[in-house]
Protein backbone atom coordinates (compact mmCIF):
# COMPACT_ATOMS: atom_id res chain seq x y z
CA UNK A 1 0.00 0.00 0.00
CA UNK A 2 0.99 3.73 -0.69
CA UNK A 3 1.70 5.32 3.18
CA UNK A 4 1.73 9.03 4.09
CA UNK A 5 1.79 9.89 7.64
CA UNK A 6 2.34 13.72 8.73
CA UNK A 7 3.53 14.94 5.42
CA UNK A 8 3.90 18.98 5.16
CA UNK A 9 5.03 21.27 2.36
CA UNK A 10 5.53 24.20 2.13
CA UNK A 11 6.14 27.34 -0.55
CA UNK A 12 7.65 30.37 1.30
CA UNK A 13 4.65 31.33 3.55
CA UNK A 14 2.30 29.05 1.48
CA UNK A 15 1.30 25.82 3.44
CA UNK A 16 0.57 23.50 0.38
CA UNK A 17 0.34 20.09 2.58
CA UNK A 18 -0.72 20.45 6.05
CA UNK A 19 -0.19 17.57 8.71
CA UNK A 20 -1.65 15.10 5.69
CA UNK A 21 -1.88 11.10 6.89
CA UNK A 22 -3.46 9.76 3.64
CA UNK A 23 -3.54 5.25 2.63
CA UNK A 24 -4.28 4.61 -0.28
CA UNK A 25 -5.09 0.49 -0.71
CA UNK A 26 -2.92 -1.88 -3.45
CA UNK A 27 -5.51 -2.25 -6.30
CA UNK A 28 -7.26 0.44 -5.63
CA UNK A 29 -8.82 2.97 -7.95
CA UNK A 30 -8.38 6.40 -5.80
CA UNK A 31 -9.60 9.12 -6.56
CA UNK A 32 -8.03 12.63 -5.05
CA UNK A 33 -10.22 15.41 -5.31
CA UNK A 34 -10.08 18.99 -3.99
CA UNK A 35 -10.60 22.59 -5.08
CA UNK A 36 -7.52 23.95 -7.17
CA UNK A 37 -4.45 25.06 -4.18
CA UNK A 38 -5.51 22.68 -2.24
CA UNK A 39 -2.46 20.81 -2.42
CA UNK A 40 -3.50 18.09 -5.21
CA UNK A 41 -0.46 18.13 -7.36
CA UNK A 42 2.00 18.71 -4.60
CA UNK A 43 0.62 15.69 -3.02
CA UNK A 44 1.55 13.59 -6.13
CA UNK A 45 4.70 15.02 -7.04
CA UNK A 46 6.08 14.39 -3.39
CA UNK A 47 4.46 10.57 -3.86
CA UNK A 48 7.03 10.98 -6.92
CA UNK A 49 9.52 12.01 -4.86
CA UNK A 50 9.93 14.42 -7.36
CA UNK A 51 9.45 17.04 -4.63
CA UNK A 52 10.53 16.03 -0.84
CA UNK A 53 8.55 16.85 2.09
CA UNK A 54 9.19 19.10 4.78
CA UNK A 55 8.05 17.13 7.16
CA UNK A 56 6.74 13.05 7.03
CA UNK A 57 7.45 10.27 5.32
CA UNK A 58 6.14 8.61 2.26
CA UNK A 59 5.95 4.97 1.86
CA UNK A 60 5.56 2.15 -0.88
CA UNK A 61 4.72 -1.56 0.47
CA UNK A 62 6.74 -0.53 3.55
CA UNK A 63 9.63 1.73 1.92
CA UNK A 64 10.20 5.15 1.33
CA UNK A 65 9.37 6.47 -2.35
CA UNK A 66 13.06 7.40 -3.39
CA UNK A 67 13.59 4.05 -3.42
CA UNK A 68 11.28 2.53 -5.68
CA UNK A 69 9.27 5.35 -7.43
CA UNK A 70 11.45 5.64 -11.22
CA UNK A 71 10.97 2.26 -11.58
CA UNK A 72 7.49 1.05 -10.34
CA UNK A 73 5.58 4.19 -10.41
CA UNK A 74 4.15 5.51 -13.63
CA UNK A 75 3.10 9.42 -14.10
CA UNK A 76 0.88 11.03 -16.05
CA UNK A 77 1.52 15.16 -15.17
CA UNK A 78 -1.21 17.72 -15.62
CA UNK A 79 1.37 19.97 -17.29
CA UNK A 80 2.24 17.96 -20.64
CA UNK A 81 5.93 17.56 -21.59
CA UNK A 82 7.09 15.35 -24.75
CA UNK A 83 9.56 16.61 -27.02
CA UNK A 84 8.48 17.74 -30.49
CA UNK A 85 11.10 16.54 -32.85
CA UNK A 86 10.90 12.81 -31.92
CA UNK A 87 8.10 10.73 -33.67
CA UNK A 88 5.76 8.86 -31.66
CA UNK A 89 7.80 5.93 -31.05
CA UNK A 90 11.45 7.49 -30.38
CA UNK A 91 9.54 9.36 -27.73
CA UNK A 92 8.08 5.85 -26.11
CA UNK A 93 11.34 4.42 -26.54
CA UNK A 94 13.45 7.34 -24.98
CA UNK A 95 11.18 7.13 -22.09
CA UNK A 96 11.12 4.02 -21.13
CA UNK A 97 15.02 3.65 -21.37
CA UNK A 98 15.06 6.45 -18.24
CA UNK A 99 12.82 3.34 -16.42
CA UNK A 100 15.53 0.82 -17.56
CA UNK A 101 13.09 -0.99 -20.02
CA UNK A 102 14.28 -1.93 -23.32
CA UNK A 103 14.00 -4.73 -25.88
CA UNK A 104 11.77 -7.30 -27.24
CA UNK A 105 9.52 -7.40 -24.23
CA UNK A 106 9.40 -3.13 -25.08
CA UNK A 107 8.55 -3.49 -28.72
CA UNK A 108 5.66 -5.81 -27.80
CA UNK A 109 4.33 -3.81 -25.58
CA UNK A 110 4.46 -0.79 -27.45
CA UNK A 111 2.79 -1.96 -30.30
CA UNK A 112 -0.16 -3.30 -28.76
CA UNK A 113 -1.05 -0.02 -27.02
CA UNK A 114 -0.21 2.00 -30.21
CA UNK A 115 -2.47 -0.11 -31.81
CA UNK A 116 -4.96 0.36 -29.27
CA UNK A 117 -4.98 4.13 -28.84
CA UNK A 118 -3.25 5.57 -31.83
CA UNK A 119 -3.27 3.71 -35.03
CA UNK A 120 -1.99 5.60 -38.03
CA UNK A 121 -0.87 8.86 -35.94
CA UNK A 122 1.58 6.15 -34.59
CA UNK A 123 3.63 7.09 -37.29
CA UNK A 124 3.72 10.92 -37.23
CA UNK A 125 5.99 13.30 -35.47
CA UNK A 126 5.42 14.29 -32.19
CA UNK A 127 4.50 18.10 -33.09
CA UNK A 128 2.48 16.86 -35.77
CA UNK A 129 -0.46 15.53 -33.19
CA UNK A 130 -3.10 16.98 -32.10
CA UNK A 131 -3.52 17.78 -28.25
CA UNK A 132 -5.48 15.02 -27.75
CA UNK A 133 -2.96 12.47 -29.10
CA UNK A 134 -0.22 14.03 -27.16
CA UNK A 135 -2.07 13.24 -24.25
CA UNK A 136 -2.35 9.94 -25.50
CA UNK A 137 1.73 9.76 -26.10
CA UNK A 138 2.21 10.94 -22.43
CA UNK A 139 -0.04 7.99 -21.23
CA UNK A 140 1.89 5.66 -23.15
CA UNK A 141 4.83 6.70 -21.79
CA UNK A 142 3.23 6.22 -17.80
CA UNK A 143 2.91 2.73 -18.72
CA UNK A 144 4.95 0.77 -20.85
CA UNK A 145 6.99 0.24 -17.85
CA UNK A 146 4.54 -1.76 -16.69
CA UNK A 147 4.02 0.24 -13.04
CA UNK A 148 2.47 -0.57 -10.21
CA UNK A 149 1.37 2.40 -9.35
CA UNK A 150 -0.09 5.32 -11.97
CA UNK A 151 -0.25 8.09 -11.09
CA UNK A 152 -2.52 10.45 -13.22
CA UNK A 153 -3.48 14.29 -12.57
CA UNK A 154 -6.10 15.52 -14.85
CA UNK A 155 -5.68 12.45 -17.51
CA UNK A 156 -8.94 13.17 -19.25
CA UNK A 157 -8.61 17.30 -20.28
CA UNK A 158 -8.24 18.07 -23.37
CA UNK A 159 -9.87 14.74 -24.61
CA UNK A 160 -12.99 14.31 -26.78
CA UNK A 161 -16.07 12.00 -25.53
CA UNK A 162 -14.79 9.17 -27.68
CA UNK A 163 -11.00 9.59 -26.21
CA UNK A 164 -12.25 10.07 -22.77
CA UNK A 165 -14.34 6.58 -23.07
CA UNK A 166 -10.86 4.78 -24.48
CA UNK A 167 -8.96 6.56 -21.79
CA UNK A 168 -11.63 4.96 -19.10
CA UNK A 169 -10.90 1.81 -20.49
CA UNK A 170 -7.18 1.65 -20.32
CA UNK A 171 -7.23 3.00 -16.56
CA UNK A 172 -9.69 -0.24 -15.92
CA UNK A 173 -7.66 -2.62 -18.09
CA UNK A 174 -4.56 -1.33 -15.94
CA UNK A 175 -6.59 -1.76 -12.98
CA UNK A 176 -7.60 -5.28 -13.81
CA UNK A 177 -4.14 -6.50 -14.64
CA UNK A 178 -3.13 -5.20 -10.57
CA UNK A 179 -1.76 -1.74 -11.42
CA UNK A 180 -3.03 0.39 -8.00
CA UNK A 181 -4.42 4.17 -10.04
CA UNK A 182 -4.18 7.43 -7.98
CA UNK A 183 -5.83 10.40 -9.95
CA UNK A 184 -7.04 13.77 -9.57
CA UNK A 185 -10.00 15.22 -12.03
CA UNK A 186 -12.11 17.71 -11.57
CA UNK A 187 -14.91 15.98 -13.22
CA UNK A 188 -16.63 14.16 -10.41
CA UNK A 189 -18.78 12.12 -12.98
CA UNK A 190 -15.50 10.13 -14.01
CA UNK A 191 -13.70 10.01 -10.54
CA UNK A 192 -17.45 8.83 -9.66
CA UNK A 193 -17.93 6.13 -12.25
CA UNK A 194 -14.06 4.60 -12.21
CA UNK A 195 -13.21 5.03 -8.37
CA UNK A 196 -13.15 2.44 -5.69
CA UNK A 197 -11.91 4.57 -2.81
CA UNK A 198 -11.71 8.70 -2.53
CA UNK A 199 -10.06 11.00 -0.65
CA UNK A 200 -11.22 15.03 -0.50
CA UNK A 201 -8.63 17.51 0.34
CA UNK A 202 -9.20 20.96 1.21
CA UNK A 203 -6.13 23.15 2.07
CA UNK A 204 -3.57 20.71 2.43
CA UNK A 205 -5.34 18.80 4.60
CA UNK A 206 -7.75 15.41 4.24
CA UNK A 207 -11.39 16.52 4.81
CA UNK A 208 -13.27 12.81 3.97
CA UNK A 209 -11.39 9.48 2.52
CA UNK A 210 -12.99 5.93 2.37
CA UNK A 211 -14.71 3.67 0.06
CA UNK A 212 -16.43 5.33 -2.57
CA UNK A 213 -20.21 4.23 -1.07
CA UNK A 214 -18.16 5.27 2.34
CA UNK A 215 -18.00 8.88 1.04
CA UNK A 216 -20.78 9.39 -0.84
CA UNK A 217 -22.64 8.50 2.24
CA UNK A 218 -21.27 10.59 4.65
CA UNK A 219 -23.61 13.18 4.20
CA UNK A 220 -26.02 10.94 5.93
CA UNK A 221 -28.70 12.46 3.20
CA UNK A 222 -30.95 10.54 0.50
CA UNK A 223 -31.80 11.64 -2.72
CA UNK A 224 -34.77 10.72 -4.62
CA UNK A 225 -34.38 10.40 -8.42
CA UNK A 226 -37.51 10.14 -11.18
CA UNK A 227 -37.81 9.17 -14.58
CA UNK A 228 -40.90 9.33 -16.36
CA UNK A 229 -42.02 8.75 -20.01
CA UNK A 230 -42.62 12.61 -20.61
CA UNK A 231 -42.19 16.11 -19.17
CA UNK A 232 -46.24 16.52 -19.10
CA UNK A 233 -46.52 13.15 -17.19
CA UNK A 234 -43.78 14.65 -14.67
CA UNK A 235 -45.74 18.16 -14.69
CA UNK A 236 -48.99 15.96 -13.47
CA UNK A 237 -47.13 14.46 -10.47
CA UNK A 238 -46.02 17.41 -9.07
CA UNK A 239 -49.48 18.63 -9.38
CA UNK A 240 -50.33 15.60 -7.23
CA UNK A 241 -47.23 15.91 -4.77
CA UNK A 242 -46.80 19.73 -4.59
CA UNK A 243 -43.50 18.85 -2.47
CA UNK A 244 -41.79 17.83 -5.29
CA UNK A 245 -41.51 21.29 -6.63
CA UNK A 246 -38.46 21.86 -4.24
CA UNK A 247 -36.70 19.46 -5.89
CA UNK A 248 -34.60 19.93 -8.95
CA UNK A 249 -36.41 19.16 -12.68
CA UNK A 250 -35.07 19.15 -16.04
CA UNK A 251 -37.32 17.73 -18.35
CA UNK A 252 -38.61 14.38 -17.43
CA UNK A 253 -36.79 13.74 -14.23
CA UNK A 254 -36.20 15.02 -11.01
CA UNK A 255 -34.20 14.84 -7.96
CA UNK A 256 -35.48 16.27 -4.92
CA UNK A 257 -33.93 15.20 -1.35
CA UNK A 258 -35.89 12.70 0.79
CA UNK A 259 -36.88 14.74 4.07
CA UNK A 260 -39.98 14.47 6.82
CA UNK A 261 -42.41 15.47 3.60
CA UNK A 262 -41.01 13.01 0.88
CA UNK A 263 -42.22 9.57 1.42
CA UNK A 264 -40.74 7.48 -1.63
CA UNK A 265 -43.12 4.93 -1.93
CA UNK A 266 -46.07 6.84 -1.94
CA UNK A 267 -44.63 8.76 -4.66
CA UNK A 268 -43.48 6.03 -6.51
CA UNK A 269 -47.67 4.97 -6.26
CA UNK A 270 -48.54 8.14 -7.31
CA UNK A 271 -46.11 8.29 -10.47
CA UNK A 272 -47.15 5.17 -11.83
CA UNK A 273 -50.88 6.31 -11.39
CA UNK A 274 -49.47 9.24 -13.91
CA UNK A 275 -47.37 7.02 -16.43
CA UNK A 276 -44.66 4.95 -17.44
CA UNK A 277 -41.91 5.38 -14.77
CA UNK A 278 -38.68 4.87 -16.39
CA UNK A 279 -36.10 5.45 -13.02
CA UNK A 280 -37.14 5.09 -9.48
CA UNK A 281 -34.02 5.65 -7.37
CA UNK A 282 -33.36 6.44 -3.44
CA UNK A 283 -29.39 6.75 -2.75
CA UNK A 284 -26.91 8.70 -1.22
CA UNK A 285 -26.00 12.52 -3.24
CA UNK A 286 -23.89 12.29 -6.15
CA UNK A 287 -20.22 13.51 -5.63
CA UNK A 288 -20.81 16.62 -7.14
CA UNK A 289 -22.93 17.62 -4.53
CA UNK A 290 -21.27 16.58 -1.64
CA UNK A 291 -18.36 18.01 -3.29
CA UNK A 292 -20.34 21.56 -3.11
CA UNK A 293 -21.39 21.05 0.17
CA UNK A 294 -17.92 20.29 2.02
CA UNK A 295 -15.84 22.27 -0.56
CA UNK A 296 -18.49 25.55 -1.34
CA UNK A 297 -16.73 28.19 -3.41
CA UNK A 298 -13.76 26.86 -3.89
CA UNK A 299 -15.02 24.55 -6.59
CA UNK A 300 -13.51 24.74 -9.76
CA UNK A 301 -15.35 25.64 -13.03
CA UNK A 302 -15.27 21.88 -14.89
Amino acid sequence: MLEIRGVRKGFGRVQAVNGLDLTVEEGAIFGLIGPNGSGKTTTMRMILHILEPDEGAITWQGRPVREVATREFGYLPEERGLYPRMTVREELRFFAALRGVTGPQLEHEMELWLQRLMGAEAEKMVEALSKGNRVKVQFLAAVLHRPRLLVLDEPFSGLDPVNVQRFKEAVLDLWARGTTILFSSHRMDHVEELCTHLGLIKEGRLVLAGSRDQVLAASGRRVLRLTLAGPQEMEALIQRVPALGAGKRAGRSLEVAVTGGIDPQAILRQALEVGQVERFEVGPPSLEELYLELVGEGVPAP
